[in-house]
């Protein structure tokens, strides 16, 4: 068989009629629920053993069943005849309000700033189009995108390349030690890392990547990990414990912008030397967005172009 020649002339209609037998249990049948003549789908059904180069079809007096090369097209023809409905579906859909349903996952990182911004531009651009967010860490939500429990993933992510994942990159977030207004260092000019290290530090949770890169940091400058009591990655648990005491936290530029803004926190002027993936969108490659995903990618990207400035 071409595979040029299969790709060039095989058209749905073919496999529509082999779907239908299949379903069917006979030619005759699939014809009827076709809505053409039997002997306009033998001819079908003729080309298309033709173009493949083998029979596809066994008949008999009882109906017809489909040969192994068949059943292997089947198949294949049965999942684009689900694709192409389930678009036609979304289309419709669409097409009559701007409706749809998005599953998002997202990691700690990207829910501070990100996603709130992303999801408010959404519901002015497609107020119809309704979104669960579901948070959780990297491993899992890359589970679950993969399973099909997601349409897509916002975060930073740290494994190597994946066929299974499109990946497209919205900005680099940079890291800044935070504190609250009132903090000793708060008013400092300069600081070095090395006496920032001897106050108490609000850590991530051990196994953290982010963990991981901060700890590298330090034996890279051969600097003594800060003391630390209190281990998180969850952002609320975080923000209350900085605004309630002198805590220092690594934290992405972006996680507590309304409170630098109102004055409620500052950054210490340290540079951290952290080679930090960026902030991105992932999907799977084998399922193709809907009008509604692709929308919602569009606010991110966009609520993404303003997260950079920060940055």
């Amino acid at each position: 068989m071409n595979l040029g020649a299969f790709q060039r002339q095989v058209h749905l209609r073919q496999l529509r009629l082999l779907v239908g037998i299949a379903e069917q249990g006979s030619l005759a049948r699939a014809a009827d629920a076709l809505h053409i003549t039997q002997p306009a789908a033998t001819k079908t059904l003729r080309q298309l053993e033709e173009i493949i180069g083998s029979s596809l079809v066994e008949r008999s007096a009882g109906g017809s069943v489909l040969t192994p090369l068949g059943q292997v097209l089947y198949e294949r023809a049965q999942a684009i005849m689900t694709e192409i409905r389930e678009a036609e579906e979304e289309l419709g859909l669409w097409h009559a309000g701007g409706t749809g349903h998005v599953t998002l996952g997202a990691m700690p990182v990207s829910t501070p700033a990100l996603v709130p911004k992303a999801l408010l531009k959404l519901a002015t651009a497609a107020p119809r189009v309704t979104v669960q967010v579901i948070e959780g860490s990297s491993n899992t939500l890359l589970e679950r995108l993969a399973q099909g429990d997601l349409d897509l993933v916002v975060g930073r992510f740290w494994r190597g390349e994946d066929p299974s994942v499109i990946t497209e990159a919205l900005y680099e977030s940079a890291f800044r030690l935070h504190v609250r207004a009132t903090h000793p260092l708060s008013e400092n000019k300069t600081l070095s890392l090395a006496e920032v290290c001897r106050y108490t530090w609000m850590m991530p949770t051990t196994g953290a990547h982010i963990r991981a890169a901060l700890e590298d940091m330090f034996r890279a400058l051969r600097l003594t990990p800060p003391p630390h009591q209190v281990e998180s990655t969850s952002y609320q648990v975080i923000r209350h414990m900085m605004l309630n005491s002198d805590v220092i936290s690594p934290l992405p530029v972006e996680a507590f912008l309304e409170d630098i803004e109102a004055g409620r926190m500052r950054y210490l002027p340290v540079d951290l030397p952290l080679r930090l993936p960026p902030i991105s969108i992932l999907r799977n490659s084998k399922r193709a967005p809907s009008p509604a995903v692709l929308t919602m990618m569009q606010q991110l990207r966009q609520a993404g172009t303003e997260m950079g400035i920060y940055h």
